[in-house]
């Protein structure tokens, strides 16, 4: 019986090893986010569903979001969803402004804010279009990431050649053809990705 149970013991060890070793790969091998340049269309795959999220224009906001309050400084950001493959839903809260030392601002989807991108399904071949709010309580953000809620999936930045920083238009009086315009409105100058998320 002794011969059984120690067994039995080493058995489960082992496949606990292997368990936690086939984690360790899949995570070691997961792929780094798509980064991109704001206004820069993502594929988002999930089997035969695929929609392209396009993220541009986050900057500081002047709009009132009835009901809500903010703690810091509303930053808003467009967005459009089009489906590439199937009937997909825009997954609206897994979107975080973030900034260049990684803090994160969730977007604003407990009420309803004007103009908010809406979450119900779309066709195939269609889009919606709308705008994503953040309350930026730090830093001010230079990046807008969607995270499944393991990892970052989709980053678009002002931080990639031929983007504009955050609340500048691109190629602003003074700067160079296809050059990041000038920081504006407390926007953080061009300069490396953001960071990844602060745990």
């Amino acid at each position: 019986m002794k011969f059984t149970t120690t067994t039995a013991k080493t058995a489960i060890g082992a496949a606990g090893i292997a368990a936690a070793s086939i984690v360790a790969a899949a995570t070691a091998s997961a792929a780094p986010p798509n980064i991109q340049g704001f206004g820069t269309s993502e594929p988002l795959i999930d089997g035969p569903l695929i929609t392209n999220y396009t993220v541009s224009n986050l900057q500081p906001s002047t709009v009132a979001i009835p009901g809500y309050t903010p703690k810091g400084t509303l930053y808003q950001a467009d967005v459009t969803a089009r489906s590439d493959g199937g009937l997909v839903t825009p997954q609206v809260n897994d979107f975080i402004a973030r900034g260049p030392n990684g803090q994160n601002y969730r977007v604003i989807d407990k009420v309803a804010a004007p103009g908010s991108l809406n979450p119900a399904p779309i066709p195939q071949g269609n889009e919606s279009t709308g705008t994503l709010y953040f309350d930026v309580t730090g830093a001010p953000p230079n990046g807008v990431v969607y995270n499944d809620g393991m990892q970052d999936v989709l980053m678009w930045t002002s931080n990639m050649p031929g983007t504009s920083a955050p609340g500048a238009t691109p190629n602003s009086p003074g700067a160079p053809p296809n050059s990041p315009g000038a920081p504006q409105n407390g926007a953080p100058a061009p300069g490396t990705l953001p960071a990844p998320a602060a745990t």
